[in-house]
C-alpha cells in the first residue's frame, strides 16, 4: 500500500525535464536488466550502504537507475533488507547525455592519479572505448582494472550517461595499430591538427603519448601502418592534458 500511495503522489504533474531544472536526482548503474519491469530490487551492499548511510535516503526517496542498456528509469526508492535495496520503477526515458559519435581513447600508461583523470574526464567528454598502451615510454606496465571499472562508473553516474564506456585490457603499442576504423595519432612534430580533419569519422581512434612524448621509433609505426600524426600546437602539453584536449576537440561539437 505504501509503494503504491508514493508512487501514486511521485506521478502527479512531475514530468522528466522537471528534474534537469528544479532538482539533480542521484544516478546509480545496477547490472541487472531492468527491462520493463515494474519494480526491481538490486543485490548491491555498496549501493544499498551508499544510499542509506551517505545520502539518507528513506522509503519515497527518488533517484535514477541505468543499466547499460540505454535507457534511464526513474524509481522510488521501497525497502532496504540485507544489503538488497527494492525500487518501484515509475518512468524510463533514452539516455539524454550520451555521445552521438565513437570515439576511442589509446592512452599511454602514465602515472596511476594521472591516467585515473584521463578516465575520469575522459568519461565525462563520452569517450566510448578506453585503450591502456604500454609505450617505449610509459611509467608503469599495468593496471588496476577493478579500480578503473569503478571510476568509470562513478564517472558515468555523475555526467549522466546511460552506457558505460568501456576500458580494455592493457597492450604494447604494435598490437593496437591495427584496427579496421581511422585513427590519428598526436605528436608535437606532425601536422597541424583542425576539427575538420575528424568531422567524418565514427568511430574514430585517437593515440595520445605518455609522459616525455612518443619515441621517434613509434612515430616511424603510425606512419608505417598509414595514420596521420597530428600536432595540437606549440604548446608543451601534458600527457593527460593532451587526452583532454583532443577528446573535448572531438567531442564536444
Amino acid at each position: 500500500m505504501l509503494e503504491q500511495y508514493l508512487k501514486q503522489i511521485l506521478l502527479q504533474n512531475v514530468p522528466w525535464q522537471g528534474y534537469s531544472t528544479r532538482m539533480r536526482l542521484h544516478r546509480f548503474f545496477v547490472k541487472s536488466p531492468i527491462g520493463t519491469r515494474g519494480s526491481v530490487e538490486v543485490d548491491d551492499s555498496d549501493l544499498a550502504h551508499q544510499l542509506k548511510n551517505v545520502f539518507r535516503f528513506t522509503a519515497g526517496g527518488q533517484v535514477i537507475l541505468f543499466d547499460n542498456s540505454g535507457l534511464e528509469y526513474r524509481a522510488m526508492v521501497v525497502a532496504f533488507k540485507n544489503g538488497r535495496t527494492s525500487f518501484s520503477i515509475i518512468s524510463s526515458r533514452e539516455g539524454q547525455s550520451d555521445p552521438r559519435r565513437e570515439v576511442y581513447l589509446f592512452a599511454s600508461i602514465i602515472k596511476k592519479d594521472k591516467f585515473e583523470w584521463v578516465l575520469e574526464k575522459g568519461t565525462e567528454l563520452g569517450v566510448t572505448v578506453f585503450v591502456p598502451i604500454i609505450s617505449d615510454r610509459s611509467e608503469k606496465k599495468s593496471l588496476n582494472m577493478e579500480r578503473m571499472h569503478k571510476i568509470i562508473q562513478e564517472s558515468t553516474e555523475q555526467s549522466g550517461r546511460s552506457i558505460l564506456p568501456t576500458v580494455q585490457d592493457p597492450v604494447v603499442l604494435e598490437n593496437a595499430l591495427s584496427q579496421d576504423f581511422p585513427c590519428f595519432a598526436f605528436d608535437p612534430g606532425g601536422d597541424t591538427f583542425t576539427i575538420e580533419h575528424a568531422q567524418s569519422y565514427s568511430p574514430l581512434g585517437i593515440f595520445v603519448g605518455p609522459e616525455g612524448g612518443w619515441t621517434d621509433r613509434e612515430v616511424f609505426l603510425f606512419k608505417q601502418n598509414d595514420m596521420r600524426v597530428y600536432s595540437l600546437g606549440p604548446q608543451v602539453l601534458r600527457a593527460e592534458t593532451a587526452s583532454f584536449a583532443v577528446s573535448a576537440l572531438i567531442l564536444l561539437q
